[in-house]
């Protein structure tokens, strides 16, 4: 349970899973809001994921991030601080007046609660902003609406799932406004990509975490602690067809560039930049090798694109634009 605050805050509540556009959008006020009143910025969230709990059967969905991603991922929007509320049946019953009362107000000391112009919240999520406008009104609560950031297409966490199982990459990545992420162990594996010059890390995903349509991506990456992603390579998401007993998983294996050293039983993350192709069904391991170079020589053309792209956005100073690298 959260201990009592004495500090006041501005708040924003939510699952934000993806972190995405719009969240960013909410979690900015936040920190503006908190700074122009000289208040602290607090983010609350949840583990597990509501509907993780909620949703019989497993029909609940896989996630953009893991709570490590999300928070760090938070943290990036300049929030002072985050509370991962732990979310059980017990507290889904609980109504949204209450909540707000016991949690926002007595707990965090909230003076300013911002939610989205969607946003829904408390038992069966029966309370919407119109209640939260209500509710502020005969309390000392101010509350702030902000109009969520928009494509062509509303912004929303399902909407990035749909976009990454379908294989849309770019739109995932434009509704997010970053390249999705994957980390995990690295695992022992067959070996057998060593044996035609692209040996591979495998890579365990973390429990729940969403992975995108079968097939090659090129990916940025990093090892480790590292803080940037100084490394290049291809990501495949599928299964091994070319072994005598087909894998009936999906895989997860990166071939990184340039790069020979022994990195089993460490943390790896990528960054996926842009999706190459559709899974295919190899005859042999000859073929496979001659796809892999084809696949290659795509990725290093697109990295030299990409370069000569991030090379005309600055020396036409055209900052806000998005160059990948």
């Amino acid at each position: 349970m959260i201990d009592a605050n004495n500090e006041k805050t501005v708040v924003a509540i939510g699952s934000f899973d993806g972190v995405h556009s719009g969240h960013r959008a909410l979690l900015g006020r936040v920190v503006d809001l908190a700074a122009q009143h000289n208040l602290k910025s607090v983010a609350l969230t949840f583990c597990p994921h509501p509907r993780h709990v909620l949703d019989p059967q497993g029909k609940a969905p896989q996630l953009i991030n893991t709570l490590d991603e999300k928070t760090a991922l938070i943290k990036q929007c300049g929030i002072s601080e985050i509370i991962v509320f732990p979310f059980d049946k017990a507290l889904s019953k609980m109504s949204a007046s209450d909540f707000i009362k016991n949690i926002i107000i007595k707990k965090l000391n909230a003076q300013y609660l911002v939610a989205g112009q969607d946003h829904n919240f408390g038992n069966e999520r029966s309370g919407n902003v119109q209640d939260l406008l209500e509710f502020a009104s005969d309390n000392s609560l101010h509350i702030e609406v902000v109009n969520l950031k928009t494509l062509d297409r509303k912004i929303s966490s399902s909407a990035i799932r749909k976009a990454l199982l379908c294989g849309d990459l770019a739109l995932a990545n434009e509704m997010l406004g970053y390249e999705y992420i994957i980390s995990g162990t690295v695992v022992d594996g067959n070996r057998l990509g060593r044996t035609i010059g692209f040996p591979t890390a495998n890579v365990a995903p973390p429990e729940n975490k969403l992975l995108p349509k079968e097939g090659v991506y090129r990916v940025k990456i990093k090892i480790g602690n590292e803080n940037k992603y100084n490394r290049l390579g291809m990501m495949y998401i599928g299964k091994r067809t070319v072994l005598k007993h087909e894998d009936t998983t999906l895989q997860i294996e990166i071939h990184i560039f340039d790069f020979e050293k022994d990195i089993y039983g460490q943390e790896i993350t990528v960054a996926l930049t842009h999706r190459i192709r559709d899974y295919i069904e190899f005859e042999n391991i000859e073929r496979l090798s001659e796809q892999l170079h084809r696949d290659k020589e795509i990725i290093q053309k697109k990295c030299m694109a990409a370069v000569s792209k991030a090379r005309h956005c600055r020396q036409t100073k055209q900052g806000n634009e998005r160059c990948y690298y």
